[in-house]
């Protein structure tokens, strides 16, 4: 029976990979393969930030790895990963190892740190990449939890990782963007002079998202291009715009859960930049991150700098985390609006739950009792004549005319001369005191003979064939519906927190020195 090999290293995978510190350069045994990167996959630091390091270098990484240890010569042998003594590259060392583990092995996050804790020293937290004191601190716990919800999210898979394709374009010359999960791109504000000409970088952000079905650009901070260049493209685009270094307002945060929600139901990605494309991008994607995925804050901080170093800055990572439950609640206490905004490009906001459900209540209410009556037919020359018109106005109503069922009696008040005749009776046909708008037709007089003591002129005609001769002599009435117009556009109190002005600016290429085993 073999001896267990003794090795000044953490295990991992038992007698197979180590991870290891040393002060000085360990040689290769019988027994036993060392090898870093840390000199060939370096962290392009923003300003005092260190890491993590990103899903690049980390798929660099697992190559290497797998490279040596399928080597013929390596079978058999115990691989030992090691770093410096320098606190921050040792952090970083066993990030690199942890997140190997949780995304190549499909460890879970237990199995992956018990080795590394109760470890002295300890590791180092990660800070962000702004220029004021570190006062929020991201670990290598947050690391592996927020990578491994991201895996069984469906959000991130080294499987089919692209890797020519992230290192090309989150180069600042050459576009300056990532793809941070299947709904969502982060990247920098391009710039465009006044001439109208589209630089390279610009010009790669526009072909790659019309390629990959962006549907909607929201721009966070002031105008350097012209939006008609997405617009004309057939990708919306939306302002919501706030001061560098701070945080969203709740309104802007709900505007933007909702237009996302609106724009990933039809099919779409949302591609949102500020200045840089690190700060108050990373605040707006988050919150929908933890709004959808349930991330917590530090987590999914985590994951977004894994992906797209230096995303969240200063205050704004104690407001993604001050705000985390409230996030994480809307999901259950809040909806898509039913009434699209103009202001919003006709995508909805997100509202209550409550609120909701009372204007749809006081809606249905309207629907119910709408202002106008309905119309109905009137049969003239029926019994329901005189119901109708009873209904109207009151039967003693001075100045109405007097209806019956079968014939319509006009009386004729004018003082006209008799013309005597053998049986005193007379003829008539006063025309003149026939309202014009009575009859839609030319009247039919019809003469009938009376022998009275009074003389007296009747005329009778048959009605109009339309149902409007009655009913535009009746006063016109008009129901009040009992229930109210309610206004749909809900508000709701504004967040606080709007602090500080720690933005930062990208502004170098990443820098990528020579690696033997990278070739």
């Amino acid at each position: 029976m073999s001896r267990k090999l003794k090795i000044d290293a953490i295990e991992f995978l038992r007698g197979r990979v180590y991870l290891g510190v040393y002060d000085y350069t360990p040689e290769d045994t019988e027994k036993i393969v060392y090898f870093t990167v840390e000199q060939s996959l370096p962290y392009n630091a923003f300003h005092l930030d260190f890491g993590p390091i990103h899903i690049g270098y980390l798929y660099r990484f697992a190559v290497v790895l797998h490279n040596i240890l399928n080597e013929e010569d390596n079978q058999g042998k115990a691989i030992v990963f090691y770093s410096s003594k320098d606190s921050r590259a040792r952090t970083n060392a066993a990030c690199l190892l942890a997140s190997y583990m949780i995304l190549v092995q499909s460890w879970s996050p237990h199995q992956v740190l018990q080795p590394l804790c109760q470890v002295d020293p300890p590791f180092m937290g990660f800070r962000d990449a702004g220029y004021s004191h570190a006062d929020f601190e991201i670990t290598i716990q947050d690391i592996v939890y927020g990578l491994w919800r991201a895996r069984e999210r469906k959000m991130i898979d080294l499987t089919d990782f692209n890797l020519e394709e992230y290192e090309r374009y989150e180069r600042v010359d050459q576009g300056d963007f990532n793809v941070i999960s299947k709904d969502f791109i982060a990247f920098a504000s391009p710039q465009q002079p006044k001439s109208g000409s589209i630089s390279t970088p610009f010009r790669n952000v526009l072909e790659y998202f019309q390629k990959n079905d962006v549907q909607m650009v929201v721009r966070l901070n002031s105008h350097l291009y012209n939006k008609n260049e997405f617009e004309k493209r057939g990708i919306q685009h939306l302002d919501m715009i706030f001061d560098d270094g701070t945080c969203p307002t709740m309104d802007i945060v709900r505007d933007f859960i909702g237009v996302s929600e609106g724009v990933i139901k039809n099919g779409g990605k949302i591609a949102v930049h500020c200045k840089a494309g690190l700060g108050r991008t990373g605040c707006l994607i988050g919150a929908h991150l933890i709004y959808t995925h349930g991330f917590t804050a530090n987590e999914c901080i985590a994951y977004m700098r894994m992906i797209r170093p230096g995303m969240v800055v200063g205050p704004q990572q104690h407001w993604l985390y001050l705000h985390q439950n409230q996030f994480r609640e809307w999901k259950y206490t809040m909806v898509l609006d039913n009434i699209p905004s103009e202001r919003l490009n006709g995508f909805s906001s997100l509202v209550s739950y409550e609120d909701f459900k009372k204007r749809r209540s006081v809606e249905k209410k309207t629907m119910d009792s709408p202002a106008t009556p309905v119309r109905r037919k009137i049969s003239i020359g029926t019994s329901n004549l005189h119901k109708s018109v009873h209904k109207a106005v009151p039967i003693k109503s001075p100045g109405q005319p007097r209806k019956s069922p079968e014939t319509i009696h006009i009386n004729n008040n004018s003082d006209l001369d008799d013309d005597d005749d053998d049986d005193n009776t007379s003829f008539h046909s006063t025309k003149e005191n026939i309202p014009d708008h009575e009859f839609t037709d030319k009247p039919k007089v019809s003469y009938t003979k009376t022998v009275t003591t009074t003389k007296t002129t009747t005329i009778s005609s048959p009605p109009g064939t339309k149902d409007l001769a009655i009913g535009s002599t009746l006063p016109k009435t008009r129901r009040v519906a009992s229930g109210s117009r309610v206004r749909s556009r809900l508000s709701s109190a504004n967040g606080n927190g709007v602090i500080g002005n720690a933005g930062i600016r990208k502004t170098s290429n990443t820098v990528r020195p020579g690696n033997s085993y990278l070739k």
